[in-house]
Parts: C-alpha cells; structure tokens; sequence
C-alpha cells in the first residue's frame, strides 16, 4: 500500500474518531497516525490471522471509547444544580433519597413496578414564541422591523400586532415558531430597540395539558428528563414498557392517602384501571379502628405495613419532572407588566411624607 493512500486512511481514522465517535483530539491524532503506520510504513496487510484478530481489538477499542468511555467522560462530571420549587423555593438539585424512601426504593425494586411503569418523561417538539414592547420614542422602527419579518418569512400578524403594535405593552410578535424565525424576530426587533421576550415552549403527551399549546398533554411532568435527574438512582429505574402511567414525577401529583388506595386497591380510584392489587402490603385492622392511613375497602377496613409506608415514601420522592434546569427549563409565562420606573431624588423627595419632612 502506497504512503499516500494510507495517509488517506490515517487522516480518515482521525476524521472518524473525532467527529463521529467524538473522541478527545488527542486520541484521534494517535489512532490516524497508528493507521498510517500500520498501513504504510509498516506495510501491514489483511493476510494473516494476527493482523485480523489485531483489527478486531481495535474496531473493538475504538467503539468502547466512543459509546462508553465518551459517555462516562461526559456524565462523570455530573455536579448539583440550582434550582427552584414551584412555589419559588431555591434548593440544589437532585435531592439524594433519605430516611425510609431508601428502603422503599428497594420495595420498588422487588415488586417489579419498572416492569409497568416509567421513569421518564419525554417530549416531542419544541415550540418559540416572541413577544416585543416598544416605546413611543421606537414605536415607528419597531413596527418597520415587525412588518419585515412578516413579509420575510411570510407568516401573519395577530392579535395587537395586527393593530400595529401599541407602545408600552407586550405583544406577541409570532407563535410555535422554529428557532430560525424566532432568532430572525429577535434580531429584527432588538436592531429596532424594542424589548424581545423569547420563550421556548415544549409539547408532548408526558408533559402538562394545556387547551391551546398542549392539548394532548397528560400531566406527567413540567419539563422532560435529563441525565441530571439520574444522579443518585443506582441503576436508574427508566423502565420500556407504559402499560401504567410514568412515575418521574408521581410525587407532584398524588398524596400519600391517594398512593395507599392505590396500592392496595387502584380500582377506589381509576375503575379501568389495570394495575394489580396489592394487598400483600397491607394487613386487615378492625372495623372500629382509627388512624391516619386506614382504608375502607368495602366491607373490609385495612392499614398499610411498613413496607407500604416506605414505599409510599419512595413514590412521593419523585418529583423530578417538576424542577427546571438549564438543559431543560419548564414552560414560564411572559412578562405582562412593564417594570416599574426608578424614581429620581428629585421625585422622591417630593414623596416625603410631611411628618417625615419636619424631623
């Protein structure tokens, strides 16, 4: 083989293992010039059974690095996120499983509930919408800049758009747009001085109903899953099967007395349902007895055992489809109020209460 044609094959190997396999730049240099060497310089030929077997190690090295040492490179690095709870709490996320949810992970675990169920919440597009404020001063060149990007990309005004943009109030410039109009609707209202308000808008059926944007949706999550969420789960429980509904995000959208008749019987809740019973978590207690978990069965009372309670504790720890990260925000509204103005010392002097003024 000439020194030129495997040069060719050396610079291939690199062009491979860098672009394809995403191996680091160093690795790839080395595997095109081993390649080189071996079929050049060296005159290494196809013809004997050392040289196959020695091109199956490397085939098989090469798809090693490239599907697991490249994945763990990319996870290992895995760190706590910042993040906020619904109600605006701050924490650093995810959360390691404590006290009894540890246990009932392995109840989980044992009952074969990722046989039914899923960990995963997906999504099946990606939607932008943009919305523009102008001023009275810009109000001109911000209508200019929103007619241009209608006649470019030849989509249709609506709404106070259509009524040629009022100055000082959010409108929505364009809806479930790509990320070329989006960025093309910014740009021309940036370059006009208006304020652009993008929001990046995901759909699917795991994620929240919603009559206009996702009518399909079926609650099982804010936002879908990402590798972050499976930081702590050994293994993570992601499950193939959906004869049941997913349970990333179970803990947000049940309580721990729903989960009980569930468990024990899930047709008190859902008639059609197709989960099994099971009441092996659960001992008969008498008719006239009282607590906080007892469940009325017909004519049969029942309380849950320990390995229901841990369990249930388990369940309500899933609740990582309701937290936004950077790799995958949820669905915020847009800004609808104009900030409010900084007053002037000037201003705010004359605000000074009389009293005050007299001290």
């Amino acid at each position: 083989m000439t020194i030129g044609l495997s040069f060719l094959l050396g610079l291939l190997a690199s062009s491979v293992s860098y672009f394809m396999l995403g191996l680091w730049w160093p690795v790839a240099v080395l595997l095109g010039l081993f390649a080189w060497l071996a079929f050049g310089l060296l005159d290494v030929k196809m013809d004997s059974t050392f040289t196959l077997l020695g091109g199956m190690l490397l085939v098989f090295c090469v798809s090693l690095s490239g599907m697991v040492l490249r994945a763990n490179d990319q996870l290992s690095g895995l760190q706590y996120a910042d993040t906020q709870d619904v109600d605006g709490t701050e924490f650093r996320y995810p959360v390691p499983l404590l006290g009894q949810a540890r246990y009932g992970e392995k109840i989980y675990k044992a009952s074969g509930c990722a046989a039914c169920h899923t960990q995963q919440v997906t999504h099946e597009g990606v939607a932008l919408d943009v919305k523009a404020m102008a001023s009275e001063k810009n109000l001109a060149a911000v209508q200019e800049a929103a007619s241009r990007f209608y006649k470019l990309t030849g989509r249709k005004a609506s709404g106070g758009a259509a009524l040629g943009l009022p100055a000082g109030e959010w409108e929505t410039i364009v809806t479930g747009a790509n990320a070329a109009d989006a960025s093309k609707a910014r740009n021309f209202l940036t370059a006009a001085g208006a304020s652009v308000d993008v929001q990046v808008r995901f759909h699917g059926e795991d994620l929240m109903h919603n009559d206009l944007q996702n009518p399909e949706g079926r609650n099982w999550g804010r936002r879908r899953s990402v590798a972050q969420d499976y930081l702590f789960a050994e293994p993570p429980m992601l499950g193939s099967v959906r004869i049941g509904p997913d349970l990333a995000n179970v803990g947000a959208r049940h309580s721990r007395e729903a989960l009980m008749q569930i468990l024990l019987n899930p047709g008190i809740v859902r008639k059609d349902s197709k989960m099994p019973q099971h009441r092996f978590l659960f001992k008969e207690a008498d008719k006239d007895e009282q607590g906080q978990h007892i469940i009325h069965d017909g004519e049969k009372t029942y309380k849950p055992t320990q390995d229901a309670e841990t369990l249930v504790d388990y369940l309500l720890s899933l609740k990582s489809a309701n937290y936004p990260l950077p790799e995958a925000p949820v669905y915020q509204p847009f800004t609808s109020s104009l900030p409010k103005p900084v007053q002037t010392p000037a201003e705010t002097a004359d605000t000074v209460k009389p009293d005050e003024a007299g001290k």
